[in-house]
C-alpha cells in the first residue's frame, strides 16, 4: 500500500484551538507491516489471555458451578432432614403424649391404691385404739370392781364387827373375820 501523505487541512473551527487545528489530521499511517504485526500482537495476546485469564476464568466458572450444585444438593439434603426431623419430632411428641398419659393413669391408680392404703390403715389404727381403749375400760372396771369389793368387805367388816362386838368374845371375833375375809375375793 502506498503511504498516505499528510495533508493540512486550513479551514478553522469555532471553538477548537488553533495549535490543534495546525496538527495533521492522518496521526497515523496503516502499512502492511503495521496490519500483520497487529495481528501477531492479536495472536500473542489472545494465547497469553487463552492461558493466563481464559483457562482460570473457566476454572472459577466450574468452581463456582460445582459449589453451587453441591449448595443445591446440600439445601435438598437440608429440606430431606427438615423433613425427616419433622416426622421424628411428631413420633416423639405422640409417644412423650401417649407416656405423659400412661403415666397420669398410673399415677391416678397409684393414688387410688394409696388412699385405700390409707384408708386400710386408718381403719386399722382406730380399731386398735378401739381395742386398746376398751382394754383400759376393763382394766379401769377391775380396779373399781376391786376397790368397791375392798371397801364394801371393810364397810361390812366394821359393820358386823359393831354388831357382833357386844355379843361375841375376842376368839369368835377373830375367827369369824377370818371367815369373812377367806369368802370375800379380792
Amino acid at each position: 500500500m502506498p503511504e498516505v501523505e499528510a495533508t493540512a487541512h486550513t479551514e478553522s473551527v469555532p471553538g477548537v484551538p488553533e495549535a490543534i487545528q495546525r496538527l495533521p489530521t492522518d496521526v497515523m499511517q496503516v502499512s502492511e507491516t503495521m496490519i500483520l504485526l497487529t495481528w501477531v500482537v492479536f495472536a500473542i495476546a489472545a494465547i497469553c489471555l487463552h492461558k493466563l485469564l481464559w483457562k482460570p476464568i473457566l476454572r472459577a466458572v466450574a468452581g463456582r458451578e460445582q459449589s453451587i450444585s453441591d449448595a443445591l444438593d446440600g439445601a435438598a439434603r437440608a429440606r430431606k432432614e427438615l423433613a425427616d426431623s419433622e416426622v421424628r419430632s411428631r413420633q416423639m411428641a405422640e409417644q412423650a403424649s401417649e407416656a405423659a398419659r400412661l403415666t397420669a393413669e398410673q399415677a391416678a391408680r397409684d393414688a387410688a391404691a394409696a388412699v385405700m392404703r390409707a384408708d386400710q390403715d386408718a381403719k386399722a389404727v382406730a380399731q386398735r385404739r378401739y381395742a386398746d381403749a376398751e382394754r383400759e375400760i376393763e382394766a379401769a372396771q377391775r380396779l373399781a370392781s376391786e376397790s368397791v369389793r375392798r371397801e364394801a368387805a371393810t364397810y361390812l367388816g366394821e359393820t358386823i364387827e359393831r354388831l357382833l362386838r357386844g355379843h361375841l368374845t375376842d376368839e369368835q371375833k377373830h375367827a369369824y373375820q377370818a371367815d369373812i375375809l377367806n369368802e370375800v375375793k379380792i
